[in-house]
Parts: structure tokens; C-alpha cells; sequence
């Protein structure tokens, strides 16, 4: 029986990269970094709430 080798980045880290990814790009594109984490948070958000389906 083979050993299966699992992925080191789980679902959520891999989220939770991507998320870190899109408020710096807010970042850079000149937003503040309160800003940046208000426009985040809307997108946290709006995805709970079903508005990213």
C-alpha cells in the first residue's frame, strides 16, 4: 500500500493567502491600510452573507 503525501496548505491557509494577497494589492494601489481592511472585511462579508454565489 502506497503512501499518500497530502498537501502542507490546507483550504483555509490557502484562503486566508488569498485574502492577504488582495488587501495588499489595495495597498499598493494606494488605499490606506484602514482602508484596505474595511474593503476586505465587506468582501469577508458580503461572501458570508451568500453574495459571492
Amino acid at each position: 500500500m502506497a503512501s499518500e503525501i497530502s498537501d502542507p496548505i490546507t483550504e483555509l491557509a490557502a484562503a486566508a493567502v488569498q485574502q492577504h494577497e488582495l488587501y495588499q494589492a489595495w495597498i499598493d494601489a494606494g488605499f490606506t491600510r484602514a482602508e484596505a481592511l474595511e474593503l476586505l472585511k465587506a468582501v469577508l462579508l458580503g461572501s458570508a452573507a451568500g453574495g459571492g454565489e
